[in-house]
């Protein structure tokens, strides 16, 4: 059986963190049907039998990689929204975070956003492996609390949650996918723009 991380010394733990970033790069890089255990040993530069001291296999090696990017992006975030006091802006705040995570960790962002759907056999085996849960749970709680605090109006946190997502994950699949220059910082207004004003023509626009 593997390590649990409790239990591992300051140099296990160094081991760990090496394998587990170069399993995300690999498994970014040439998808993780592809990668092979050898492939990531060579990257972390260690023995492929050290990778099972710390990780079962190859599937419970891609589980904790998601696991622990997040965990990195929510312990993040979770720590510089806990002094911003308008709910609206802990949201804005929080996309803020999400793209500078995504452009500062360009392969997590993608084995995040497009490798992780391109396994459904992967959750077959899985049924209870979901890694962004999380994560939108933490985004509805946000968007829950901008709506009982009545910083906006009464819509659905679950709706609300969906199109915020879904807007953040078109634009970095996009960016990702392509050599387009995206303005996130244009995306994120827009998105602040449709929060605040929702998509009613103004009196000055008609």
């Amino acid at each position: 059986m593997a390590y649990a991380v409790k239990t591992l010394n300051e140099k296990k733990r160094k081991c760990r963190a090496s394998i587990v970033q170069s399993a995300i790069n690999v498994f970014a890089q040439k998808g993780f049907h592809n990668t092979k255990i050898s492939d990531i040993a060579k990257v972390a530069n260690v023995a492929d039998g050290t990778i099972y001291l710390y990780f079962d296999n190859k599937d419970d090696l891609l589980i904790r990689c998601f696991e622990e990017m997040i965990t990195a992006l929510l312990d993040s975030a979770k720590e510089k929204l806990s002094s911003i006091e308008n709910r609206v802006e802990r949201i804005l705040r929080f996309i803020d975070l999400h793209f500078e995570y995504c452009i500062n960790n360009r392969d997590s962002a993608r084995l995040m956003i497009i490798e992780l759907r391109q396994s459904p056999e992967f959750y077959s085996k899985y049924p209870d492996f979901w890694p962004i849960n999380h994560y939108l749970n933490f985004l509805r709680e946000l968007c829950a609390d901008a709506i009982n605090s009545q910083h906006i109006r009464q819509i659905d946190p679950e709706l609300l949650t969906t199109i915020i997502f879904g807007s953040l994950d078109f634009t970095m699949t996009t960016w990702l996918m392509s050599k387009i220059t995206v303005d996130f910082n244009k995306i994120k207004d827009g998105i602040a723009d449709i929060i605040y004003h929702g998509l009613e023509i103004k009196d000055q626009e008609i």
